[in-house]
C-alpha cells in the first residue's frame, strides 16, 4: 500500500536493522539484491525503494521483498516494522480511529521536521532572549556570572552534591497540551516522552539517574567555579526540553513544512513563557551534559574530530555535528550517591571516550563500579592525565536555547603519542552517530581559525560543539600552551 508523503509513519525499525549494519539504503539494497540472485529471484530493488520502505511510503513491500529483509537482517517478519499499528494505545480501543491516527501523525510530522530544523530553531529561540546572554551565535544562553575569563583546570571545578527540591514545571502542564498527541478517543498522552517511546523511539532512550544542575557560582579571585548537584530522571528532560522545542517548531512551520520567516514571539509560545528565565535552576529540571572538543597536539599542528549525530539513534540533536565526546553526566552504576565515583567530571568524561572513541559498550547504570584505576582504558587515560600528558579545561557552562538542556564545555589537549596510543582502535562509528574527518583519508580537521570560521558559519554544528569550538579558539593560546 502507498502512502503520500505528508501522511507516512516512518518505519524506524527498518532503517534501526539497516543502521546496526553499518549501511547505507544503496548499500542495503546492493545486498538484497545479491541474496535475490542466489535465489534466482529478480535482483531489481533500488536505494529509493529501501528508502520509500523506510519512509512508509510503502507501508508493506510485497511477500518476496519482506522475506528477502528478514533474511538478510537475520529477523522475523514481524520484526521487520511493517505491522506497527497506525495508533498506539494499550488497550487498543484507539488503533484504528481517525482522529488518534491524524493527532499521531501530525505529531509525527512535528518531531521529523524538528530534528530537520533543529538549527533553524535554535536561532529563532535564542533571539528570544537578551543579547547579553547570548554567546555568540552558536544557541547557547550563559550568563555574565556562570562566564570564566579564562579556561581553568577542569579539577579547579567544585562539585557539590545536595537534595534536590522537587521542580516547578514537569512538563504535565496545561500549556504542553496542544504538544502531546492523542492516545485514545478522549485521551492525550500525559508526558512527552511516552509519545516519544510509542511513536519516535531513538536507539538510546532509557530513564536513567543523571545529576541535576542546581547552581553554578564562579569564584573570580582563583578563576574557579562550584557547581551544585542533585539528582533528576533522564525523562524529566525530555518531558520539558523537547516538549519546549516541539512547542516551537509546531508555532513556527507553515502549511508546506518549511519555517515562517518572522520573529519569534513569547506570546505565541505559552509552555516557554513558564519557563522565561532559564537561569531559575530551582524552576525546571536541568539536564547538564559534558561536552569535550578533544584536540591532538603534534609538532605538526593541533588537530580534532567531530561526530555526525544519529536522529535514528538520539534523543537530542540529531543530524547536528558535535565535538567528542558528549555525554550526560551521570553515574554509571547504581551507586548513585554523593560517595559514588562517577560524581566525576574527569571520570564522566573517561566513560564518554571508551563509548564514544573505541566503540565500547555502555555503561548504563545497571553493571558493577568501574575500577578507574585499573581497568583499560581509564588507567591509561589517568595516568596520562596524572602526568600532564593530556590536558584539559573548562570553558563554562552555558544552556541549550532551544530544549534548555545544560552543557559544560570543556577542552581535552592530548599529546601526539598519547592519543595515538589509547584510540590506536578509533572507530568510524558509535552508537551515536559517525565519526567525521576532513575527507575519505580520515585527516582530522586542523585547529586553525578557516576550519573552524568554516564549521561555524556553514555547517549545522550542536550548540554546545559550537560553543565549546568558539571558546577554544578564542582561549587557544592558553589551551595550547606547553
Amino acid at each position: 500500500m502507498v502512502k503520500p508523503a505528508e501522511s507516512a509513519v516512518p518505519n524506524l525499525a527498518l532503517s534501526d536493522l539497516r543502521d546496526a549494519q553499518g549501511w547505507s539504503q544503496e548499500e542495503a539494497a546492493e545486498r538484497l539484491n545479491e541474496l535475490a540472485s542466489a535465489k534466482g529471484l529478480p535482483d531489481t530493488i533500488t536505494a529509493n525503494a529501501v528508502s520509500r520502505w523506510e519512509r512508509g511510503i510503502v507501508e508493506v513491500p510485497i511477500p518476496m521483498h519482506r522475506q528477502l529483509l528478514a533474511e538478510l537482517f537475520g529477523v522475523s517478519q514481524q520484526e521487520l516494522g511493517f505491522t506497527r499499528p497506525q495508533a498506539v494505545q494499550p488497550d487498543g480501543s484507539g488503533a484504528h480511529d481517525q482522529s488518534v491516527i491524524r493527532s499521531q501523525r501530525k505529531w509525527l510530522r512535528t518531531r521529523q521536521a524538528l530534528n530537520r530544523y533543529r538549527s533553524d530553531l535554535t536561532r529563532l529561540a535564542t533571539q528570544l532572549y537578551p543579547p547579553e546572554v547570548r554567546v555568540g551565535n552558536t544557541g547557547l544562553l550563559m550568563p555574565a556570572d556562570w562566564r570564566l575569563t579564562k579556561p581553568v583546570p577542569l579539577d579547579s571545578i567544585e562539585l557539590v552534591f545536595t537534595q534536590a527540591p522537587a521542580p516547578v514545571t514537569t512538563g504535565h502542564h496545561e500549556e504542553t497540551r496542544p504538544l502531546r498527541p492523542l492516545v485514545s478517543p478522549q485521551r492525550r498522552y500525559d508526558r512527552y516522552h511516552k509519545a516519544m517511546r510509542d511513536l519516535d523511539r531513538p536507539r538510546l532512550f532509557d530513564n536513567r539517574v543523571c545529576y541535576r544542575l542546581l547552581e553554578a557560582e564562579r569564584m573570580p579571585a582563583r578563576e574557579a567555579a562550584t557547581l551544585t548537584f542533585g539528582h533528576m530522571r533522564y525523562f524529566d528532560m525530555i518531558d520539558v526540553g523537547e516538549a519546549l522545542a516541539h512547542e516551537l517548531a509546531r508555532t513556527y512551520l507553515n502549511a508546506n513544512g518549511t519555517l515562517r520567516s518572522d520573529q519569534p514571539s513569547w506570546e505565541d509560545l505559552p509552555f516557554r513563557r513558564l519557563l522565561a528565565d532559564p537561569f531559575d535552576l530551582h524552576a525546571y529540571p536541568l539536564l547538564l551534559s559534558i561536552s569535550t572538543l578533544t584536540v591532538r597536539r603534534s609538532p605538526a599542528g593541533a588537530t580534532f574530530v567531530l561526530l555526525r549525530r544519529n536522529p535514528e539513534r538520539v534523543a537530542i540533536a540529531g543530524g547536528l555535528l558535535s565535538v567528542m565526546p558528549t555525554g550526560v553526566f551521570q553515574p554509571a552504576c547504581i551507586l548513585s550517591t554523593e560517595d559514588c565515583p562517577d560524581f566525576d567530571l574527569w571520570c564522566n568524561m573517561m566513560r564518554e571516550y571508551s563509548e564514544e572513541f573505541l566503540g565500547n559498550p555502555e555503561h548504563d547504570g545497571n553493571g558493577d563500579p568501574i575500577d578507574y584505576a585499573n581497568q583499560e582504558p581509564f588507567r591509561s587515560l589517568n595516568q596520562a592525565y596524572t602526568a600532564g600528558r593530556i590536558r584539559v579545561f573548562a570553558l563554562g557552562v552555558a544552556i541549550d536555547a532551544l530544549n534548555l538542556v545544560g552543557d559544560i564545555l570543556t577542552v581535552a589537549v592530548f599529546d601526539a603519542d598519547v592519543f595515538d596510543r589509547v584510540f590506536d582502535g578509533l572507530v568510524d562509528r558509535n552508537d551515536e552517530g559517525n565519526v567525521v574527518s576532513m575527507d575519505d583519508d580520515r585527516q582530522h580537521f586542523g585547529f586553525d581559525e578557516p576550519t573552524i570560521r568554516r564549521l561555524l558559519v556553514n555547517e549545522p554544528m550542536a550548540p554546545s560543539g559550537a560553543g565549546a569550538l568558539q571558546l577554544a579558539w578564542q582561549h587557544r593560546a592558553v589551551i595550547l600552551q606547553p
